[in-house]
């Protein structure tokens, strides 16, 4: 441990380096990480003023007939038929049917356009799909049983996802409302449409710190790596001083004998 400490105390350039890339690398994975999405969805009711599903039957009444008829003395009379009126269900499948049609409407330049006109242009993207119809793997179509179309936007903010959604389904109002006056259909023969609740929204995806911290921790580690095989390649005598020579002891001379 004390060699390693003292690899990276001797080559402390190498560690500031890799510290200052790790930051760096983790700084743009973090960044090149997809940005949230927010989605909001909601859900519109196709309906009509006689309110089809508050009630088991609807009475239609026949507007009673008049007509002149022949008297004997060569003269006319007025006959008025009395009204007569019939109880059949109410007919709901024609709002199924129009919950089928409306999101390819919905998705259409047409009302794209009114929406700009009403709250400006609105980033995101936008779905509808009638509730509960599907699309096989054949591309075999099942329709919905209800009369409810479902909207989903999503965009960079959940404010604009909000806004997306409940702006598409005013500015749907506003033209099916003014298609059906301009075919002089009477007011209570009209479609209307209503959104059932307030958007929902869901988020998905976004950054984190977690994958940017991790791939930033592996450059900095890698750097101190490279400062210890650095230190290990020096040569031995460049990374351990010498040992201090020993002084040599003096010795006295022996005495000589003389033969």
């Amino acid at each position: 441990m004390s060699s390693t400490a003292g690899a990276l105390l001797r080559f402390w350039w190498l560690v500031v380096a890799g510290l200052a890339a790790g930051v760096f690398v983790a700084v743009l994975v973090y960044s090149l990480e997809s940005e949230a999405k927010h989605t909001a969805t909601t859900q519109v009711l196709v309906n009509s003023p006689s309110k089809p599903y508050l009630r088991t039957q609807q009475t239609q009444t026949l507007t009673p007939k008049v007509r002149t008829v022949r008297t004997g003395k060569g003269g006319t009379r007025t006959v008025k038929q009395p009204s007569s009126s019939s109880s059949d269900a109410p007919d709901t499948q024609t709002l199924v049917d129009a919950a089928n049609l409306y999101p390819l409407l919905i998705a259409s330049r047409q009302v794209a356009t009114i929406r700009e006109s009403q709250a400006g242009t609105i980033p995101g993207t936008l779905r509808a799909n009638a509730l509960y119809s599907a699309t096989n793997t054949f591309g075999a179509f099942r329709p919905s049983t209800l009369p409810v179309v479902e909207l989903k936007a999503t965009s960079r903010t959940a404010a604009n996802a909000a806004k997306l959604t409940t702006a598409t389904v005013a500015a749907f109002q506003t033209w099916i409302l003014q298609q059906q006056r301009d075919a002089g259909i009477p007011a209570g023969q009209r479609i209307t449409v209503s959104e059932l609740e307030d958007p929902v929204l869901t988020t998905t995806g976004g950054p984190s710190w977690g994958l940017p911290l991790f791939v930033g921790a592996l450059v900095f580690f890698g750097f101190c790596g490279l400062a210890v095989i650095a230190d290990n390649a020096r040569p031995r005598q460049a990374r351990e001083p010498a040992a201090p020579s020993e002084p040599v002891r003096a010795t006295a001379a022996s005495p000589r004998l003389d033969a």
